[in-house]
């Protein structure tokens, strides 16, 4: 029987009903793809909007964050150049110092770490036991010197203490990855240090694996960098000035030749890993440093020890107040030789005002006008005693003061009246405009009026008549005073213009003042040029009058002073070579010529007065000195203005090489305000030891026959006993002593008072014995005579030649071997 089909008929269909369910999901997949091509579209729109961005609109500024993240860029710090004497003596150099540092995050010797179940977290408790021991060896090493000599470190000392508690408290911050344990470490001892990481590392690893456990290890690095150093400390510090802890000229030639010194800094560029080390790199990029240029200086150390040391002397002896400059220059070309302001600083330590601490004090205690810290009441209002003045804190702070004091330079930041020494400028304007010659006399009645003003001259002398060189070394105020009437207001400030004291002197170094102190021509009425005539009536640097005097004398040119006299490079080839730099002429040849002739009359041979004290016998000398009053400050207590003693003197006189000059501000000495007495003697000594060095030429005079009575010096102060024997022709030295010898007087000399000796002897003084000393003498037989006398002279002894000078020794008044007393004088006889 057969089935029957279950296919429908052909050509017979049956029309469906669409189900809704299958339409929204259409509807559904339409709009999901529509919207997925939409986001997709966006996301594309975003992410090249994205890349448009980072590699088209800023391209540079990712390009620049990827070559942060992938390269190192190391810097490499140029040496900076030194500064020398002109003979070559190092004066400032740069040395390679280390600072050594810790990790104690990952000094894990040092810490025992316990898990805190609770938190997670690793707890750090310091090992006292290890701590110690690595302190201590740290400590020894930083101490040692040479990071040899342990055994030398006194580990009772305060410096071991202080050294090893700031090693252990920086060891014992186990959080932190930076510790700076020391700085301006040598070399040695950053090698001693890692030698003993190194060892003290590899000794525990091996211990620990030995004992199976896993005890640590200590992270102790160094870091390179550069120290200033001034090898002669308190030396010619207001020139040289000094470096700040970056390195950077802060103060003097450090900073007004900063970009000559500091050089160029290299770098390296290279691959860095994801620690951010450098990766070896054979395409790694290099730019050498440049290194600084060096200074070679016109200053001669030699000239600036004398100059120090006797201006250190004469403000001690003196009570100076408010400190001392002192110049040597090259009155032709401007190339000073030597120049100081004392006391000052030492340019390793310059914060350090310890040294100058008392004196520092005083000084600004006696200057409240400019360095008042006055006592204030709770509403802000100024303490004031009975007479309404303002009342100075005791416990002010005046450490800001201290510091910027010792590190000015006097000679060319602090302004001065120059009192007489501006006398010679006078008499330059009335000789060189023709109201004045050598023998131009004026009446000095002993008071002069002006206006309504009377000047007199000091001590209300009255000279009488006069020429003009008798004026100077009078140093009558009413001569000059009738000398800057026939000048004329107007002509007189054509010329204090052109000597320079309206503009900088243009010294090549900074902080020069450009406030100086005058009337303009407008403003130098009768009373005002009457006191502009003798100095009184204008303030300005001790530099400018240098400069202002060196062109009086030079041949009327005035000329740019300067300190550096070349620079060289690494290799020293002269790079820039200073010489003299002729600023303008200020008067003529024939008047220069008069005014050197009124300056050695003022100096004379010694025994006029005047400037008679800064006579060096065998040398023709020009000087002047000047007694100012201090205008603009507050009077002594005796009611008298405070005084600056000051001299100027050039040499040789008929033709002038060098000028040497001292300032000394606010003397108190209880004999005298004359600069006469009191600066003059200074330059004097100066002269006498630093003419020879130079060998300026002497006057001609043959004196080697000649005999001289010795001075009694005992008693005198030992730098104003010289001065008597500047005078005599005799030469001086002073014995070396265990105590201070500031201010010191002499108790013994040798040879004695009242003997006759030959021109040109020493006589050694003392301080601190009554009987001198002795020496041993030499063998000289067999030498020749000028052998024979350097032999003696180094034993401290005195010769005297007999016979044929050019022949050999054939006797000895003193015994080869003998002790004798320093100064003895051995003659020897040669033939």
């Amino acid at each position: 029987m057969q089935e029957p089909s279950s296919k429908p008929k052909k050509g017979l269909y049956r029309l469906r009903r669409t189900d809704p369910h299958e339409r929204l999901n259409a509807r559904l997949r339409h709009f999901s793809f529509v919207a997925a091509v939409l986001f997709v579209l966006a996301a594309a729109g975003i992410v090249i909007h994205s890349l448009y961005n980072i590699q088209i609109r800023n391209g540079a500024t990712f390009r620049q964050y990827a070559a942060q993240q992938q390269l190192l860029d190391s810097t490499i710090q140029a040496t900076r150049g030194e500064i020398y004497d002109t003979s070559g003596i190092t004066l400032a150099s740069t040395s390679v110092v280390w600072t050594i540092w810790a990790d104690p995050s990952y000094s894990t010797a040092l810490f025992t770490s316990t898990k805190n179940d609770d938190t997670g977290g690793v707890a750090k408790t310091a090992d006292p036991a290890a701590l110690q021991e690595v302190s201590t060896q740290l400590t020894l090493r930083l101490l040692s010197g040479d990071g040899e000599s342990l055994d030398s470190v006194d580990t009772s000392s305060e410096a071991y203490q202080t050294q090893y508690q700031t090693v252990y408290d920086a060891l014992s911050k186990s959080d932190s990855a930076y510790q700076t344990l020391a700085t301006k470490v040598n070399n040695a001892i950053k090698l001693s240090i890692e030698k003993y990481v190194t060892e003290y590392n590899k000794t525990h690893k091996k211990a620990d694996a030995e004992q199976g456990i896993r005890k640590g290890r200590i992270s102790v690095s160094s870091t390179k960098s550069f120290q200033r150093d001034y090898p002669y400390g308190a030396f010619a510090a207001s020139v040289l000035g000094f470096c700040d802890a970056d390195g950077y000229g802060t103060y003097g030639l450090e900073k007004s030749y900063e970009s000559t010194l500091a050089g160029v800094n290299g770098r390296t560029i290279t691959l860095r890993n994801a620690y951010g080390n450098a990766i070896a790199d054979e395409n790694a990029t290099t730019y050498a440093a440049k290194d600084g240029s060096n200074l070679v200086l016109s200053l001669d150390v030699n000239v600036q020890e004398v100059v120090e040391r006797y201006l250190n002397e004469a403000i001690a002896a003196n009570n100076v107040e408010n400190r001392g400059a002192a110049i040597v220059m090259n009155v032709k070309t401007g190339a000073i030789l030597a120049m100081a302001s004392k006391p000052d600083f030492d340019p390793n330590d310059p914060l350090n005002y310890t040294t100058n601490e008392a004196y520092l004090n005083e000084l600004v205690h006696a200057e409240p006008e400019l360095y008042g810290v006055y006592l204030k009441n709770e509403d802000g209002s100024y303490v004031t005693d009975a007479n309404g003045n303002k009342v100075l804190d005791p416990e002010g702070d005046y450490s800001g003061y201290y510091r910027d004091i010792q590190w000015k330079n006097k000679t060319i930041t602090e302004l001065y009246y120059p009192g007489s020494v501006f006398k010679v400028i006078t008499a330059a304007m009335g000789v060189d405009s023709g109201k004045a010659t050598f023998n131009t006399t004026l009446n000095c009645s002993g008071a002069y009026g002006v206006a309504k003003e009377t000047y007199h001259c000091a001590g209300k002398k009255a000279h009488g008549v006069q020429n003009l060189a008798e004026a100077l070394r009078n140093s009558c105020n009413i001569y000059f005073i009738q000398l800057g009437q026939r000048i004329g207001s107007s002509l007189f400030y054509d010329y204090f213009d052109a000597f320079g004291f309206t503009e900088r002197t243009g010294v090549d170094l900074p902080n020069e003042t450009s406030f100086m102190q005058y009337y303009s021509k407008s403003r130098l009425g009768e009373v005002e040029l009457a006191s502009s005539a003798f100095g009184q009536a204008m303030a300005v640097t001790p530099l400018q009058v240098c400069t202002a005097i060196s062109a009086a004398v030079n041949g009327g040119y005035l000329v740019t002073p300067h300190v550096v006299d070349k620079i060289t490079d690494q290799n020293g080839n002269v790079i820039e070579e200073v010489g003299a730099n002729v600023r303008r002429q200020v008067i003529s040849e024939s008047a220069s010529e008069t005014i050197r002739q009124i300056m050695e009359y003022e100096v004379a041979d010694g025994t006029q007065g005047g400037g008679g004290r800064a006579y060096v016998a065998g040398y023709r000398i020009g000087g002047k000195s000047g007694t100012s009053e201090q205008l603009n400050m507050d009077r002594r207590s005796d009611g008298d203005y405070k005084k600056v003693a000051s001299f100027a003197a050039v040499l040789p006189a008929n033709d002038p090489e060098i000028l040497v000059y001292v300032m000394l501000d606010d003397p108190n000495n209880a004999k005298t305000d004359y600069s006469s007495i009191l600066a003059a003697p200074v330059v004097g000594n100066i002269i006498s030891e630093i003419a020879p060095y130079l060998g300026i030429a002497t006057d001609g005079t043959d004196r080697s026959s000649t005999m001289v009575k010795v001075p009694n010096l005992v008693g005198n102060e030992w730098s104003n006993a010289q001065v008597s024997l500047n005078i005599k022709g005799l030469k001086h030295q002073l014995a070396e002593s265990d105590s201070g010898q500031t201010g010191a007087v002499v108790t013994y000399q040798y040879p004695r008072a009242g003997a006759e000796v030959a021109y040109g002897t020493t006589i050694y003084l003392y301080t601190d014995t009554y009987e001198g000393k002795h020496t041993e003498v030499p063998d000289v037989s067999g030498k020749s005579a000028d052998f024979a006398r350097q032999m003696l002279a180094a034993a401290g002894l005195n010769c005297v030649v007999e016979g044929d000078g050019n022949g050999l020794v054939q006797a000895q008044s003193e015994a080869a071997g003998s002790s004798v007393q320093r100064g003895t004088i051995v003659t020897i006889t040669c033939g």
